[in-house]
Order: C-alpha cells, then structure tokens, then sequence
C-alpha cells in the first residue's frame, strides 16, 4: 500500500496536470478569439484539452509531480505558439496593405469580353468529326486492317448511316471475320432502326403540329434520309420519296413561300425523274433570291434533258454572280471547253 504522503503527491499532481490542461485551453481560447478564427468548434477544442489533460495526468500518476508539469508546458504550447504566429500574420497584414502588384491585370481580364456562347458538348463536336470523314480510308480498313480497327471502322460508318457507309457495312458482313460480320449486322440494324425511330418521331410532331409547315420539313427529311441510306430495295425507296413528297407538299400548303420546302420538294422531284416539275420548282425559288442551292437543282434538270445552250447560260449566269459552285464552273464553260457540256466531275 502507497503511504499517505506518496498519495498527496499523486493527488497533488494530477491536480496541478487538469489545472495546466485547463489553463491551456483557456488562453488557446482567447488567442484564437483575437485572432478571428473563433466558430462552432471552439468548445470541441477546449474539452479535447481538457481530455489530454487528463489523460497526462493518469500518465504520469506515479511519477515526480513536477513532470506532469513540464510535459503539459512542452506539448500544449506548440499549438499555441502557432496560433500566437498566425495572430501576427493577421496583424501584419492590417497594418501592411499589400502592392497591389496583380491589380492591373486582373482589372483588364475583367474587361475582357465572355464568350458568345457556351462550347459545343463532346458529342456534337464528336459527331462533327465523324461526318467530316471521308468514307475511303473507312473502307481500307474494312478491306484490309486488323479486326481492332476494322470493329473501329465499323463504329464510325454506324454513326455516319449515309448510303457509301451502309455499303461498306453490307462489305463487311461479307468479310472473314466472323466478329466483324456481327458487328457490321448489328449496325447495319442500328441504322435502319435509327431512321426509322427519326420518321416515327416526326410523324408524331406533324401530327401534333399540323399548322407547322417546320414540323412536316423535318418529316420530308426524315424519310428522304431513309431512302438515301441504300438500305431498301428500289421499289421502298420510291415509296418514302412518295412520302416525303407529300410532306413536302403539306409544308408548301401551310406557308407557300417556304424556299426551304420548295427546294426540298425538287430535289425529291429529280429523284422521281420528273425533271420538268423540278425545273419548275428551282425556277420559282430564284425567283425569290438567288441562291446555289436553287441553280444547282435547275442545272440538274437541264443536264439531265440535254438543254445544252440553256446549262451553260443558267451557269454562266450564276458565276458571274459570284456563285462559283464546281459544278456551276464546269458547266459554265470555265473548265476545258466543250460543245457537249461532259458529265461534271466526281464530287
């Protein structure tokens, strides 16, 4: 058993350990309350003092009072030398105001005009890039690249969906790898089911907004993309030229000045073979405004009746406008010249 006296000194000690904890997270306290950074944990720091303290003292029970003493001094001050630091910097910085070295700067780049509009998403710029790819390369490497970048290949035609890429897909399925052969058939099947998803959608729009000459375009549009995909047999694809006409025309009924709709039309008209209702149709849109676009699908049907005197003057006409189209400058006599005005070149 301890005497009385090694029991006092215990006592004694643990006492003067709480009181040095106590006193410590006090004067933190107050340190940290002059230097502004005073909030909701402050009571949490002072119990955590508290605790240390305590526990210290139980530490160092059956040792000299005087240690208690010294270990509380030697490690509860560090915080508080720091926190006594960062009070100076604080004071330093009141009583210092700064240069203002980056003043300037920041004054002109908040001058500085913001964008126009937001960039673009990764998808759309992603299928910018797509589109803007030519189909050979494509289709070197269905023809002879390892499967990797054949299934590669086959990715990008799925999204392009054009006729060239749904025959380099139909290549495909022919091809010796069997994998490839599956991913060229599911894409294949992507892309019908896309189109078709497209007209779905946009007969219901039609119908929803009947009045909307805009809403029965998107609907001629969607059915000449699925007669342009080369994935129907000649007889489906006059058909949906057949819808897409009487879409067309329905737009033509609800705003007769559409140039959009009326070019559309003729263009869907050249297709059919009826040359002299397209003709007809450019006509009345550069009637309305010059434009390539509507001397180009007259060129078109004058090339395809052999009016010969009439191409060359309709493209004359149109180059010394300034619409200098390819096949506007070939047909207007500034390649080679001819008396028969030949096939244009390949575009």
């Amino acid at each position: 058993m301890s005497s009385p006296s090694s029991a006092l000194q215990h006592a004694a000690g643990s006492a003067r350990a709480l009181w040095l904890g106590a006193a410590w997270g006090a004067e933190a306290a107050a340190v940290l309350s002059l230097a502004g950074l005073s909030g909701p944990w402050l009571p949490a720091a002072a119990g955590a003092h508290l605790l240390a303290a305590l526990a210290a003292a139980l530490a160092f029970r059956r040792a000299r009072a005087d240690e208690p003493f010294l270990a509380f001094a030697l490690v509860l001050s560090m915080p508080i030398v720091g926190v006594v630091g960062l009070s100076a910097v604080k004071l330093a910085a009141r009583l210092v105001p700064g240069r203002g070295l980056y003043s300037g700067i920041h004054a002109e780049m908040a001058a500085l005009p913001g964008p126009e509009r937001p960039p673009e998403s990764l998808e759309r710029v992603f299928e910018w890039i797509q589109k803007q790819l030519s189909v050979q390369p494509l289709a070197d490497v269905i023809r002879g690249g390892d499967p990797k970048t054949q299934r590669w290949a086959v990715e990008l035609l799925e999204r392009r969906a054009d006729g060239a890429a749904v025959e380099l897909l139909r290549e495909a399925v022919h091809g010796e790898d069997r994998d490839i052969q599956i991913a060229a058939s599911t894409a294949l099947l992507r892309v019908e089911e896309r189109l078709t998803a497209q007209i779905a959608r946009a007969r219901q729009v039609a119908r929803r907004e009947e009045a909307s000459a805009a809403a029965w375009i998107a609907l001629g549009n969607a059915c000449r993309a699925y007669q342009a995909s080369r994935l129907l047999e000649p007889v489906m694809e006059r058909h949906w030229l057949s819808e897409a006409e009487a879409a067309y025309g329905r737009a033509l009924e609800r705003e007769p000045a559409s140039r959009g709709a009326t070019l559309a039309l003729a263009h869907v008209l050249l297709a059919l073979d009826r040359l002299d209702e397209a003709e007809a149709l450019g006509r009345r849109a550069l009637a309305g405004g010059a434009s390539t676009e509507a001397d180009l699908v007259v060129a078109e049907a004058l090339f395809r009746r052999g009016r010969w005197g009439d191409l060359r003057a309709l493209s004359r006409a149109a180059v010394s406008a300034g619409r200098r189209d390819d096949l506007l400058l070939w047909w207007s006599g500034e390649h080679p010249d001819e008396t028969t005005p030949a096939a244009p070149p390949p575009r």
